[in-house]
């Protein structure tokens, strides 16, 4: 047997322990896309924070000149290739039955049923009268990338564009 409030505050550290994780792979995100280098500032010598430039490859393209189809090089950002997707705890779903009674001091007490016990018509066990089978649920579901990420995608998209021939 647990309190119920100490079920629900563990419950609660682990979505805050998930949150936490989940605010680690967008740390992992700009790393997998961006390079961190070093500022080269000839108006600020002493600015020294680094810079974080995309990771990009080298695609042709074919465009028509003068002299017929030449390949344009265009230079791009790995990130404009990958579709991307900002997980983000904004609901959490958790479901179970638990035996729910009171203690001597009136305390909400839970405990996850024993599947081993013989259970009576009514869902609870046939040696305890005052328990009660209950069920919680609690979801949890993702969300759409943060409003800064989508215009930083949607700039190096425009910028491929600019860079692709036709």
């Amino acid at each position: 047997m647990i309190e119920f409030q100490a079920l629900m505050r563990a419950i609660h550290k682990s979505v805050k322990d998930a949150a936490k994780s989940v605010e680690g792979e967008t740390i992992d995100f700009i790393k997998r896309f961006f390079d961190e280098e070093e500022r080269d500032d000839p108006k600020d010598p002493h600015n020294t924070t680094p810079v974080l430039r995309p990771k990009t490859c080298a695609m042709e393209f074919p465009s028509r000149t003068a002299d017929g189809i030449e390949n344009v090089t265009a230079e791009i950002p790995i990130l404009a290739l990958c579709p991307i997707s900002s997980p983000r705890i904004t609901e959490v779903k958790f479901s179970t039955e638990l035996e729910v009674t009171t203690s001597k001091d009136d305390k909400l007490m839970v405990s996850f049923p024993d599947p081993n016990k013989k259970r009576s018509l009514m869902g609870g066990n046939k040696d305890s009268s005052d328990s009660a089978n209950t069920k919680i649920e609690i979801t949890l579901t993702g969300s759409e990338p943060p409003e800064g990420l989508k215009r930083l995608i949607e700039g190096y998209e425009r910028t491929l564009r600019a860079q692709i021939p036709g």
